[in-house]
C-alpha cells in the first residue's frame, strides 16, 4: 500500500486531457444540441473513475426515474463513482460554488447547492429538489451534510429530507445507497489507511487527490438498497431514521467482512 509520485504524474496528464476534452464536448452537447445530458456526464465520470484507478462493485438495482438517492458520504470520489452509474443531479453544500474550476463543473452539471447554515433558505432549496423530481430527474443527496472517515455513518440532517413531505410525494421514491471503500491492490483496507480514501475535516482537496492518483487499484462497493415510496413514511424524520439504519447496518456488515478477509490473508501469508 505504497504511494508512488511517479504514478501520480502518469495519471495527472490523462486526467487534465480528459477534463479539457469533455469540457469542449459539453459545450456542443448541452448548449447546441441540448440532449443526452446525463449520458454525457456518465461517460465523463466513467473516464474519471478509470483514470483514478477505481474498481467499482455494484450490487442491487437503482430505480430509473423520480428517485431521491440517499447515501453516506466519504469523499469527493463518491460523486465520480455514483455519477458513473446514475442519471442524476447532485445536491452539494453552497461553499463548493466558490471553489475555482470545480464550481464551473458543478454548475454545468446542474448541481443543486444547499446553504446548510441558513435555515430559512432550506424550504426554497427543498423546492429545487422537488422541482427536479417533478421534471422526471433523479437526485443524489448526502444527508450527513459533510464527508467523514467512513468508519461510521454520521447523524443525518433531517431538514435536508424535507422533500419527502411534499404534497405530491406519492409519485416519488427514495432509495438508500451504501458506499464502502474496501480494498487497495487486492488487500483489505485497514483503519489506518482509510484517510487515503476519505476526504474530510480540513484535508486539502488538491493534495489528497494528488496522493490518491499515486495509489494502485482501489476497490469500492456500492449497494443500492430496496427503494421505498415517499408516502410509506409519515415524516422526514422517519425516512431519515430508516435510511440511516439501513446504510449503517450495511457498513457494519462490510467491516465485518474486511476483518474476515484480513485473517484469511494473514493465514495465507503464514503458510508461505
Amino acid at each position: 500500500m505504497l504511494y508512488s509520485p511517479i504514478l501520480s504524474i502518469l495519471r495527472i496528464f490523462p486526467l487534465i486531457l480528459w477534463v479539457m476534452l469533455l469540457s469542449i464536448l459539453h459545450f456542443f452537447y448541452h448548449f447546441i444540441f441540448r440532449k443526452n445530458f446525463f449520458l454525457f456526464y456518465m461517460y465523463f465520470f466513467k473516464g474519471l473513475v478509470k483514470i483514478f484507478g477505481i474498481k467499482v462493485l455494484f450490487s442491487g438495482s437503482p430505480l430509473r426515474k423520480k428517485v431521491l438517492f440517499i447515501s453516506n458520504h466519504i469523499s469527493y470520489l463518491d460523486i465520480l463513482i455514483l455519477g458513473s452509474k446514475l442519471n442524476a443531479l447532485f445536491v452539494a453544500k453552497s461553499e463548493i460554488d466558490s471553489w475555482p474550476v470545480i464550481n464551473i463543473l458543478c454548475r454545468l452539471g446542474r448541481t443543486i447547492f444547499v446553504n446548510r447554515k441558513k435555515f430559512l433558505k432550506v424550504k426554497s432549496q427543498m423546492g429545487q429538489i422537488e422541482k427536479s423530481l417533478e421534471d422526471g430527474n433523479n437526485v443524489v443527496l448526502f444527508p450527513e451534510g459533510t464527508s467523514s472517515d467512513g468508519l461510521k455513518v454520521l447523524n443525518f440532517k433531517s431538514s435536508l429530507l424535507g422533500v419527502v413531505e411534499s404534497k405530491i410525494k406519492k409519485d416519488f421514491y427514495f432509495q438508500p445507497v451504501s458506499i464502502f471503500y474496501s480494498k487497495l491492490d487486492g488487500m483489505p483496507v485497514e483503519i489506518k489507511f482509510r484517510p487515503f480514501f476519505a476526504w474530510f475535516g480540513n484535508m486539502d482537496l488538491l493534495s489528497h487527490a494528488w496522493k490518491f492518483l499515486g495509489l494502485g487499484i482501489s476497490e469500492v462497493k456500492i449497494h443500492f438498497h430496496k427503494p421505498r415510496k415517499f408516502d410509506a413514511f409519515r415524516s422526514r424524520k422517519d425516512v431519515s431514521e430508516y435510511c440511516h439504519n439501513t446504510i449503517s447496518n450495511q457498513i457494519s456488515f462490510n467491516f465485518q467482512n474486511v476483518e474476515v478477509e484480513k485473517k484469511i490473508k494473514l493465514n495465507e501469508f503464514k503458510l508461505l
